[in-house]
């Protein structure tokens, strides 16, 4: 996703809320938010969100994921993350997308819980925990509750690859 030097949605959404601490949002608003590009900086709006959660997000879609990216970089406080994955076939672009971002290092500094609802270990959901399990520095909590674990990887299966992160 590239910065738009105009008005973004996201600028106009957010500069009306200054003391937001958390802040909860289903894969429709997120579409809204990246409409217009994102801005170039982190918005100051956004500084005391200690718990970020996304309701249906769509891992096939750049857009939804670019746009959550940006906003874990735009919470410097942020403590817990939650992600509800919606049912969606892995594309490569979002998967290159991921293995090419280092835009997280360092970002999320306080994050202590992550938690993937309706995770299913699909490549593209593996490469986006890869990335926050790289970036969290005090990580203490992750859980991925795999809810079809006849069809996909066992929980167990699923594990055992994260560990390798």
């Amino acid at each position: 996703m590239v910065a738009s030097p105009v008005c973004s949605n996201s600028t106009k959404f957010f500069c009306h809320m200054p003391c937001l601490m958390q802040l909860d949002i289903s894969g429709h608003l997120l579409e809204y938010l990246t409409m217009g590009g994102l801005p170039e900086n982190c918005l100051t709006a956004l500084n005391n969100v200690k718990s970020f959660n996304v309701r249906a997000m769509f891992f096939r879609s750049i857009k939804h994921v670019s746009g959550v990216i940006y906003l874990i970089t735009s919470f410097p406080k942020l403590q817990k993350l939650t992600i509800e994955c919606m049912k969606s076939e892995a594309v490569e672009l979002v998967v290159q997308y991921l293995q090419d971002q280092s835009s997280l290092c360092g970002a999320v500094k306080l994050l202590q819980k992550v938690h993937m609802n309706m995770f299913r270990g699909l490549e593209v959901e593996m490469e986006f925990l890869r990335l926050i399990l790289a970036s969290a520095l005090v990580l203490k909590e992750i859980s991925a509750w795999n809810y079809v674990h006849i069809l996909y990887p066992s929980g167990r299966e699923i594990m055992d690859e994260l560990k390798q992160y």
